[in-house]
């Protein structure tokens, strides 16, 4: 009897020993899968992949676990409404018109009991979480302070348009406009004045900004590439004094619109000189009025005709 139970006893460790290495490496047992979560069942998976390298091949246990999570992935139920009372009411009671009796129920305006999130879901939203609390954090050891680059290494400003439509090639959406300040170019006297004068309209003198524009190419990196790459060799041009200078021509004043507006108020007209002025003896002699004197002369010989026709 003794050597029985001490028989039961070691065939009772070995059964313990055995299930808790089973499930140490459960991964290598894949019939002992059925009936676990769905979540589960994939991560062993991965598992049996990962160990066994390319000693791995699915066997038929691994494809039934596999296959008995269907339902578990399949699409969620539809949602259950509350309040089924009120939908009796509104199908079946007396203050129902009788054309919306029997009609489906409203479910506008309905508590909608919540099916809670599905176990993947939550584990991204602590994993976010963890990331916040404590890897976050981490970063300020790399912060640093915002420092812009001076604007004479930067002097270029590009200005892109869009619609917020699907097509890019169309004339508003490829412009480009490109503005410097002539400030930021470190050019001496002479060569900012060569600048300015080739740059004629395009140069600003109350702003003392040059301005270029283009919509000639279909894409707006391209006319970007034209623009930089024209206004390096107006600048190359600008500095190379050994051809000419331009130091007898001078530069452009620009006439913007409160310019223009104050010249046309400024403008005095005949009326307003001083009478004084006025000298009808030098006015220049019509010598020549043989055109107006025929017509003077036939006006007149008409008018006589109609009046000797109404004449009794």
């Amino acid at each position: 009897m003794n050597r029985f139970r001490g028989a039961s006893r070691a065939v009772q460790a070995i059964r313990f020993s055995s299930s808790s290495a089973s499930e140490e490496a459960l991964y290598l047992n894949p019939h002992a899968w059925q009936g676990l979560p769905a979540d589960q069942i994939f991560e062993l998976q991965k598992l049996r992949k990962k160990y066994m390298g390319t000693a791995y091949s699915p066997n038929d246990e691994e494809r039934k676990a596999v296959l008995s999570t269907i339902s578990a992935l399949a699409n969620n139920p539809k949602i259950g409404y509350a309040f089924e009372i009120d939908n009796f009411k509104e199908r079946f009671m007396n203050n129902t018109p009788m054309k919306e009796r029997g009609l489906p129920a409203k479910l506008s305006n309905q508590y909608v009991i919540g099916k809670g999130a599905t176990p993947h879901e939550k584990r991204r939203i602590e994993h976010l979480n963890r990331v916040c609390a404590y890897e976050m954090p981490l970063l300020v050891k790399y912060r640093q302070p915002y420092v812009p680059k001076p604007k004479t290494e930067t002097p270029l400003k590009l200005t892109y348009h869009t619609d917020f439509g699907k097509e890019t090639s169309n004339k508003f959406n490829r412009k480009v406009i490109l503005e410097v300040s002539v400030d930021n170019l470190k050019l001496d006297a002479k060569q900012l004045h060569k600048f300015k004068v080739l740059a004629d309209e395009k140069y600003n003198s109350e702003t003392n900004i040059f301005t270029m524009e283009s919509n000639q190419y279909r894409e707006a990196a391209q006319n970007v590439n034209w623009l930089v790459d024209t206004f390096n060799k107006l600048l190359v041009e600008a500095k190379d004094l050994s051809k000419e200078d331009f130091a007898d021509v001078p530069e452009k004043k620009t006439k913007t619109k409160q310019t223009k507006t104050l010249i046309k108020q400024s403008k005095t007209g005949i009326a307003d000189f001083p009478k004084e002025w006025k000298r009808p003896q030098d006015a220049p002699i019509k010598k020549h009025a043989v055109v107006n004197k025929l017509v003077d002369a036939l006006k007149k010989k008409g008018d006589q005709q109609f009046i000797n026709k109404i004449r009794p």
